[in-house]
């Protein structure tokens, strides 16, 4: 009997993620409020807009530098280790910087140094914590997880800010630095006690250069990833000024600290009211690309409106529809991401994102700085503004719609190898042939065919792939691909997912030999190695 398929289960009823995600709220509050403080404080200490912007760029520049090592990592050793340590040290250098705050030996230098070292703990945190969370949540809920994931960041940045600008403002940021450190607690507690989640299986283990050229070759060979990378990067490069240029713009209006609080405030709880009352419904009525088009569209017209008001309210009320569509735009990002990385490629893939992300964030953040230093914040985010709208045309060009809904199970559809003997896993290379008979009037579709199974050999291993016509035979075709070791090859065996069985189906209907295509494995001897 059928009926109406049954909403997903809330994520928050699996017990760890709900105990997850309240202690990374109440942390995420802590670093709100610490990063209000030393924004404020920076403007307090310097009156250059460069310096004031670099500490947007401080922050994000240690993703861009560690986030695909952290990410390699994170697919190599326990997930839950990885984060445990960075949360740990960067509770340390927090009440490091609290300790210098109270003793008043807070300078530039020393605010931006400490910030790129929280950048670090964030670097190692944020793939590990991307790739663990599926391995929590039923699959049908992870939407649903990293949608909350987007709305705690925005709790935070409602009440962090608000209460961070009025702790600033009366106690001072020593303060602040202070109970940021402490917030780091539930989270340490809770992953403590968590026992494995996240630990990789014997079988992904690799080593740390191997992991990192296999993100690079899977992206580089994935053009699902790369629209994703590229509309991604746009909006975070254009869409990050209102963020980045808010102080400036407070203060040119003579606010307070209080009022930039407030301001802040309202930016994050515009993403709290779109992922919990909005989003949903919008995922039930709206294609993917047609909402990321619906929000790129609002939030290009708020970056617009900001630029020409100055009074508190009615800033706040631009800047809470801003959020909400800040928080649309990444959440559906991330969220198509997620389903566009299969588990062994899982934290390197999104640190990739990572990576290409806060480099936008970075970039963006360095451009409108400067870019305020000559013409000031009010045509900054016109140009902003501006540019935000010219990328949308990006939804035609790179559509995403396509590719939601890719099956990357593990479908183990390879055959078993049949060998004379085992190689070693550090021999190589291995070159892998298969052999197949195609009548001549298919012999062009079979070509077509072909072409996304190259993709996909690239992507999973191999570093050369051709195909060849036998001169004799013309409907003798052979597909060969180097793999650089046979450990290599093995793990691609391992990493054929469903979506790559329907592939290699369609590439073997226009097989029309007795026997299924013939597979044979050669592996390199080195020259002058003896016979065994």
């Amino acid at each position: 009997m059928s009926g109406t398929p049954a909403p997903p289960v809330s994520p928050l009823q699996t017990p760890l993620f709900r105990s997850l995600w309240l202690a990374n709220v109440a942390s995420g509050i802590g670093s709100a409020m610490h990063d209000t403080a030393a924004v404020w404080t920076m403007t307090l200490l310097t009156s250059s807009a460069t310096l004031v912007t670099l500490m947007q760029s401080v922050s994000s520049l240690p993703l861009f530098l560690l986030a695909l090592p952290a990410g390699a990592l994170a697919d190599i050793v326990d997930r839950r280790r990885l984060i445990l340590i960075a949360q740990l040290l960067s509770a340390l250098v927090t009440l490091l910087l609290a300790w210098i705050a109270w003793r008043g030996g807070l300078n530039p230098a020393v605010l931006l140094g400490i910030t790129f070292v929280l950048g670090m703990g964030t670097a190692f945190t944020l793939p590990a914590w991307q790739a663990m969370i599926p391995g929590i949540v039923p699959r049908e809920s992870l939407p649903g997880a990293l949608a909350l994931g987007g709305a705690g960041i925005n709790i935070a940045r409602s009440v962090g800010p608000i209460t961070g600008g009025f702790l600033v403002a009366t106690l001072g940021p020593a303060v602040v630095f202070g109970l940021n450190a402490l917030s780091f607690a539930g989270l340490i507690v809770v992953l403590a006690r968590a026992g494995r989640i996240g630990a990789p299986r014997a079988g992904q283990s690799e080593q740390m250069l191997g992991a990192m050229v296999a993100a690079l070759r899977y992206t580089r060979h994935s053009p699902a990833i790369h629209a994703v990378l590229i509309r991604n990067a746009s909006l975070v490069y254009f869409g990050i000024a209102p963020v980045a240029l808010l102080p400036l713009l407070v203060r040119a209006r003579g606010l307070a600290a209080g009022d930039f609080g407030i301001l802040m405030g309202a930016y994050g709880a515009g993403g709290i009211i779109a992922a919990f009352l909005i989003l949903p419904r919008l995922r039930q009525r709206l294609s993917l690309d047609r909402l990321l088009l619906s929000a790129g569209l609002i939030l290009a017209a708020m970056i617009g409106v900001l630029s020409r008001l100055g009074t508190v309210p009615a800033m706040a009320v631009v800047l809470f529809v801003a959020g909400a569509a800040w928080l649309v735009s990444m959440s559906s990002f991330s969220a198509a991401a997620q389903g566009m990385f299969p588990d062994w490629v899982r934290a390197r893939s999104s640190a990739v994102l990572v990576l290409v992300v806060q480099a936008a964030f970075a970039s963006g953040a360095l451009t409108w700085g400067a870019l305020t230093g000559r013409v000031g914040p009010e045509l900054a985010l016109q140009i902003a503004g501006g540019g935000l709208l010219a990328t949308l045309v990006l939804v035609r060009a790179l559509p995403l719609n396509p590719h939601t809904r890719l099956n990357l199970d593990p479908s183990a559809h390879w055959a078993p190898h049949q060998l004379a003997f085992e190689p070693a896993p550090s021999d190589g290379p291995v070159l892998v042939t298969v052999d197949y008979h195609v009548e001549p009037a298919s012999a062009e579709a079979f070509r077509r065919a072909m072409g996304p199974l190259r993709t996909i050999r690239l992507r999973d291993g191999a570093f050369r792939w051709s195909l060849f016509q036998d001169l004799a035979d013309p409907s003798h075709f052979r597909e060969s691909f180097l793999v650089g070791t046979w450990s290599e090859h093995v793990r691609q065996h391992a990493r054929a997912t469903v979506e790559d069985g329907a592939v290699e189906a369609e590439v073997i209907s226009f097989h029309v030999g007795t026997t299924p295509p013939k597979v044979s494995h050669f592996l390199m001897k080195p020259a002058g190695q003896p016979d065994s």
